[in-house]
This record gives structure tokens, C-alpha cells and sequence, in this order.
């Protein structure tokens, strides 16, 4: 995921952070490749969050890198938790060789925003395994198992950073921890470098092509739309919510979603994907793009009409688009490690697996403590704020906490 950075000159002299623009930001993004999380589009996404677009400049004044910062703070105190979702926009190959130069002035800057704790989505490929592979060990062995198998791909600038991360004091953050929640360290993503749509079908198993095939022959139709879709989309999502046992969203947040990333230009697109017969929409999803990089970030289907395959139909059909757009990477997003084998979420898992979704691990979150007395304050705090939404949703359901 981080290939455009390979190229990018080596920054000259000290770095240092400062506020940019949107604009400046997202510029930058586009340019390294980052994460739709690190876009003026998520900050609008977010605004119970306060947001603050960084550049990081070199000895030149060039800006050589980029990042949203979203900060909540504690009650009545200026102290606040800062968090770089799967950001920021930076050449991690040459950060690798001398993270303190590039890291060490954006804890400064936390240190002097009132932050007591820094928390970072780091967006490095660590490892990655085949779907075949992921797939067979789990069946056998269960879910994590195949992460003690040989990777088709380790990768030695993962290695440099977490060395230093882990001397440096950045705890790895497990997702679903009561601390906030965050990203998926694992995600499942298909690659479209140099494929056209006949390569990325052969490379589906046998039964997602034999869907496809079926949902054609049903007279599955797939469209893109905008906001008009929110509500439909949010009907089928709830009723997915409640037969896979986990907690929905409110349906302004993904109107908020689909608003804000609509506003993002050219490169960066939010949209719904219906898949319908006749009319009768049998599956809903949202995705949103960023550069070379196209997501699938919520779904929901109906029971209705479950032979039709609409929800194949409808990935296949985004994937083209993918291809059409000259994007690179297909992501599918993540799942949740904690999910035992008889979860409802273990069939999705398994559904993107059969795409031809290789799982990448990440670097994934690390947080700082900047004041361990003000840390400890908000862990307690967001403690009981999990307990109180838990109780509210019902002891056997499951946060929906991906993004």
C-alpha cells in the first residue's frame, strides 16, 4: 500500500510539522498514496471530533508529507487524546531509516497541543498471506492460525520501524480494546496492479465466478448513485445488523459519509452501490475512493431473493470500476481478530477471501502516553462509555467498529 512512497527524493535537512490547508493536505495525500481516513472528506466524516491538517516540510520548505490529526479532549481540562488514523501520508521507506527524524517532531508538536497520548495508524505492510492459505488454516486450525505460517510477503521496513517503535515506548493497540476504538490491523485486499478484469476473475474461487455467473442470469443489475441511496442502503444494513448480531450505525452517519466524500473532487469519491432486480434492491454498499485506492467500507443485503447472488454481483461490478478508474488496490477492509469460529463474521471474512483477497497485515496503531495521569483519566473514561453503549445494545451484540 505504501509503493508510491519507494519514489519519492529524500528530504533534505530537519523536518518539521506545522498546521496546513485542507487543500495542502490532501494534495500531498494524493501524491504518496495515503488513506481515506487521512482526508479532509473523513475529517468532515468526524465532527464530534476536532480535526487539524498537518504538513511536515524539510529543510528546503518543501512539504514532504501529511496527516489528519483528530483530537477529543477530557471534560472541563484542556487535555486531549490525538489520533493519526492509518495516517499520515508519508514516504515510509525513508522514515524507516531514521523514524525519531520524521516521528519526533510531530510528538512535539502533540506535546505542545495539550495531547496526553498520541496514538498512530501506521500504514506500512508488515506481512501479507495468500487467500488459499488463509483460508485452509483456518478451517483447520481456526481463525489467527495462519499468521504462524510463512508469509508470501515480509516486510523488512516494517521490521526497522517496529524496532524502534517498540524502543521508543509506542504500544501496539489491539483493535476492540476499550482504550478507543480504532483500525484493523489485518485487512483483506485485492491487488489490481497491471490486471484487467479477466486476471482478478481467475483469481476468484470457483464458487464466488459461479455467483457471479448466477446473479447474471437472475437479471441482477448494478448501479452507483449518491445521498439518494443512504436510505435504502441503511434498511438493508440495519437488517444485516440484526441477523449477524452486531450494532448498527445511525443512518446520519453514513449520510454524513457519503456527503462528505462527494465534496472530495476528482480523486477522492464516495458513492452507493445497489445491486437490484427489477427494482427490488437486493444489496447495498458503500464505497469511496481515494487516489489509486478504491474501498468497501459498509454493506448490507436483504434476505429476499438470496439465490440472485446480488452481493457478488455488486463487489464484481465495483472492482471493474476499480479497474476502469486506474486504480491499484481493491480494499476490502478488515476483520476483527477476537471473532470465534461460529461468528456470524467469520462468513464474511471467508466471502472476501474467495474474491481473491490476499490479508495484509499492517504495522497497524501504536499510541505514546504523553501524561500517563491524564491517560489513565480517559481510559476510565472511555471504559464506562463502552459499558453504558454495551448495555444499551444488548450483551450478545457486536460493536460495528471497523470505520
Amino acid at each position: 500500500m505504501d509503493d508510491a512512497a519507494t519514489a519519492q527524493p529524500k528530504p533534505a535537512g530537519p523536518l518539521t510539522v506545522r498546521p496546513v490547508t485542507a487543500q495542502e493536505a490532501q494534495a500531498t495525500l494524493l501524491e504518496l498514496g495515503g488513506s481515506f481516513l487521512q482526508t479532509p472528506s473523513w475529517a468532515r466524516t468526524k465532527p464530534d471530533w476536532t480535526s487539524v491538517h498537518l504538513g511536515w516540510f524539510d529543510a528546503s520548505g518543501a512539504r514532504v508529507g501529511a496527516g489528519l490529526v483528530l483530537s477529543r479532549s477530557l471534560p472541563r481540562v484542556r487535555r486531549s487524546f490525538a489520533y493519526l488514523p492509518e495516517g499520515p501520508a508519508l514516504p515510509w521507506d525513508a522514515v524507516a531509516e531514521d523514524p525519531a527524524a520524521w516521528l519526533d517532531p510531530l510528538v512535539a508538536w502533540a506535546r505542545s497541543a495539550g495531547a496526553f497520548a498520541l496514538r498512530l495508524g501506521f500504514p506500512v505492510v508488515s506481512r501479507s498471506w495468500q487467500p488459499d492459505v488463509v483460508k485452509k488454516q483456518i478451517g483447520e486450525g481456526g481463525l489467527m492460525s495462519f499468521t504462524t505460517l510463512p508469509p508470501a510477503v515480509d516486510n523488512p521496513v516494517a521490521r526497522r520501524l517496529e524496532a524502534w517503535l517498540d524502543r521508543g515506548g509506542w504500544r501496539p493497540i489491539g483493535w476492540g480494546s476499550t482504550a478507543a476504538v480504532g483500525q484493523p490491523r489485518y485487512l483483506c485486499v485485492i491487488d489490481l496492479k497491471g490486471r484487467d478484469s479477466e486476471a482478478v476473475l481467475k483469481s476468484m474461487n470457483q464458487q464466488w465466478r459461479r455467483n457471479i455467473r448466477k446473479a447474471d442470469k437472475a437479471g441482477v443489475t448494478v448501479r452507483s448513485i449518491g445521498v439518494e441511496g443512504v436510505d435504502t442502503f441503511h434498511e438493508l444494513y440495519v437488517e444485516t445488523a440484526d441477523r449477524d448480531h452486531f450494532v448498527p450505525r445511525a443512518r446520519s452517519y453514513f449520510e454524513q459519509m457519503v456527503r462528505s466524500f462527494s465534496e472530495g473532487g476528482e480523486h477522492v469519491t464516495g458513492r452507493i452501490y445497489e445491486a437490484h432486480v427489477d427494482g427490488d434492491v437486493l444489496a447495498s454498499a458503500l464505497m469511496v475512493r481515494v487516489g489509486d485506492t478504491f474501498s468497501y467500507l459498509y454493506g448490507g443485503s436483504t434476505s429476499r431473493n438470496r439465490d440472485a447472488r446480488a452481493s457478488n454481483a455488486l463487489q464484481w461490478q465495483a472492482i471493474q470500476d476499480a479497474i476502469d478508474a486506474g486504480c491499484t488496490t481493491y480494499d476490502l477492509r478488515g476483520f476483527n481478530t477476537s471473532l470465534g469460529a461460529s461468528s456470524p463474521l467469520i462468513g464474511l471474512l471467508l466471502f472476501k477471501l474467495g474474491a481473491g483477497a490476499d490479508v495484509v497485515e499492517m504495522v497497524g496503531e501504536r499510541e505514546l502516553v504523553l501524561s500517563r495521569f491524564w491517560h489513565t483519566a480517559f481510559e476510565k473514561a472511555m471504559a464506562l462509555r463502552v459499558a453504558i453503549n454495551n448495555r444499551r445494545a444488548g450483551a450478545d451484540a457486536t460493536p460495528d467498529a471497523d470505520v
